[in-house]
């Protein structure tokens, strides 16, 4: 864990080894007064006191006190600062590199996992190099200038007194591998635990309607019931070594009494040396007794730490040396196949989308339709082949970059609890309210926004919660008329959305693709009849190729689904007699 803090403090690393030097200076001002104290009790047990040479003791003793709260004082304020700036740094690092991480990423992971790992398990690291790391640094520090300072007073006496301290490592050595286990199953239930309480709220809707209400949702039961039994078994299985470890350090207080009773009796040992180490047993084990506790809870922490650390580690695509420009934007794709895990999704696609054209991409339900338009967007690297855009291979091109070059409108359209005004913003953050306001006029929303209690300063909820499917889907294009890109990918903007909408988005889509290079995912092949091509994409495969006209006349699937979706105008609920 401490290895681990050090890696991920960067260029913090030095202010840690400081506040690291400043515990250890406060530590040994914590052990200075056991000298004064000893050389006081010499005096006092001398044939003779000086008095004044008794005063100074005290005095240095009183020296001894302000000074450590000095270190104390400083160390805390510069392993806080430290500390703080490590873990600030990590959460725009954690940030930063999952942004640079391919979309199979995102795939592999529950929201609930994400949302853990960048919140809860960076907020479990923060009181490592705040609080209990510097704990951990006195633990050792003070212990040890304790025992060298025993070693000089006698030797016999120093060794019964620490005889007890590698006993009781080995108890927190094994108890550690158990708190390491068990940290990583609590760590494993919580991220469970909150991705079923995200899941639990934004799926409320359809939860109360099927009447799974409570213990009726048993995913969301089992999983908080799962996470009370991990930290349950967590305590319950460090009972016993907790007792062991405070035991054995409790015999050594028994230890220190039989040695000195034997060597005092002996004749062999001073009365004032054996009332030392009395006392000073007490001291040296009290911050070794606090390690059970920090080292307890530092396995806690590591276990986040690793799952930060395996974020980190994951390899993002890869970007070139290069900071390339495009001067033009016509798209091929040259014998591209793509796999997700072991499912072939794309097999051996070519085609070429000239500039300034309207591509449509139509096809059944997990075609590969989608995956075309990510893989243009570089949210996936291909595995075989090539996607070049003005001749240029995408991988040749900074992400920034090639997304620079292209906006995109899902069909789940995601605004974010903000502004509408800072929504549309997002395509351009330098943009001005005036521009913004032309981008809505554009993009047929600057009437709704208008009549909105606070205008273009309403917040619109998390994801858009407070506008219709229509109104975000209108305010997405506004933020990609706003961005302004030669490429644009809309994947059916208009599924979802009633008629009234439909004729305003598709004003908005017209005005958005003006002199753009359009590739556009249709269900509706009614919106795609003007393309200048349509490619139909089966079973990974771009199976036929060419304009409506030119497809409608051929037996193939495309006319098979034009004929059904013209039966299906006609479609009406009836009454079974």
């Amino acid at each position: 864990m401490i290895k681990q803090l050090f890696e991920i403090a960067g260029e913090r690393k030095k202010k840690l080894i400081q506040g690291t030097v400043l515990k250890v200076i406060e530590s040994s001002f914590a052990g200075a007064p056991l000298i004064f104290l000893w050389l006081t009790l010499n005096e006092l047990f001398s044939a003779s006191i000086n008095i004044q040479k008794v005063i100074l003791l005290v005095i240095g003793l009183a020296a001894c006190f302000v000074l450590q709260a000095i270190f104390y004082y400083w160390a805390d304020v510069v392993n806080n600062s430290a500390g703080l700036r490590i873990l600030s740094d990590l959460r725009i690092r954690l940030g930063e590199h999952i942004r640079k991480l391919s979309m199979g990423f995102y795939s592999e992971r529950q929201t609930g996992d994400l949302n853990t790992i960048i919140n809860q398990d960076v907020k479990n690291i923060e009181p490592v190099p705040t609080m209990f790391y510097p704990k951990l640094v006195a633990a050792i520090a003070l212990p040890a200038f304790i025992a060298v300072f025993l070693l000089f007073l006698d030797w016999r006496m120093a060794l019964a007194t620490i005889s007890v301290i590698p006993v009781a490592l080995v108890v927190l050595k094994t108890s550690q591998t158990v708190f390491r286990r068990m940290a990583r199953l609590r760590a494993k239930a919580a991220a469970e635990a909150n991705s079923r309480i995200i899941e639990y709220v934004q799926g409320i809707g359809v939860i109360k309607a099927f009447g799974q209400i409570g213990s009726g949702f048993k995913k969301f039961e089992s999983a908080m019931a799962d996470y009370k039994r991990t930290n349950v078994d967590m305590v319950v299985k460090l009972v016993p070594p907790n007792v062991a470890f405070a035991t054995i350090l409790g015999l050594g207080l028994g230890i220190i009494l039989l040695s000195g009773s034997y060597l005092f009796l002996g004749g062999e040992l001073s009365l004032k040396i054996f009332l030392l180490f009395l006392v000073l047993g007490l001291q040296i084990y009290a911050p070794i007794q606090n390690l059970f506790a920090y080292m307890g809870m530092m396995r806690i922490m590591d276990a986040s730490m690793e799952r930060v650390i395996e974020v980190l580690n994951r390899k993002p695509l890869p970007e070139p040396g290069d900071d390339r420009e495009l001067s033009r934007f016509d798209i091929e794709f040259k014998s591209v196949s793509f796999k997700y895990e072991d499912t072939d999704v794309l097999k051996d696609v070519s085609f070429t989308i000239p500039q300034n054209t309207i591509t449509a991409l139509v096809g059944p339900s997990g075609a590969g339709k989608t995956t075309i338009a990510n893989l243009i967007a570089r949210f996936w690297d291909v595995d075989s082949g090539k996607i070049l855009i003005g001749g240029c291979n995408i991988k040749d091109l900074k992400t920034d970059r090639l997304l620079s070059y292209i906006s995109m409108v899902f069909q789940e359209v995601y605004l974010f609890n903000d502004s509408i005004i800072n929504n549309i913003k997002f395509g351009n953050k330098d943009a001005t309210k005036e521009e913004v306001i032309a981008a809505a006029m554009a993009a047929q929303c600057h009437e709704f926004i208008e009549k909105l209690p606070h205008g273009y300063d309403t917040v619109v909820g998390e994801g858009g919660a407070t506008l219709s499917g229509g109104e975000k889907q209108r305010v997405a294009i506004a933020r990609a008329i706003l961005k302004d890109t030669p490429i644009v990918i809309l994947d059916e903007a208009t599924a979802y959305v009633d008629p009234e909408n439909e004729i305003l988005i598709q004003k908005a889509i017209n005005c958005l693709v003006e002199s753009k290079t359009l590739i556009i995912i249709a269900h509706r092949l009614s919106t795609i009849t003007s393309a200048d091509q349509i490619l139909v994409v089966d079973g990974g495969r771009v199976v036929e190729q060419g304009r409506h006209s030119e497809l409608v006349a051929r037996d193939g699937l495309y006319r098979r689904f034009w004929e059904k979706r013209q039966k299906a105008r006609g479609w009406k609920i009836t009454k079974v007699q």
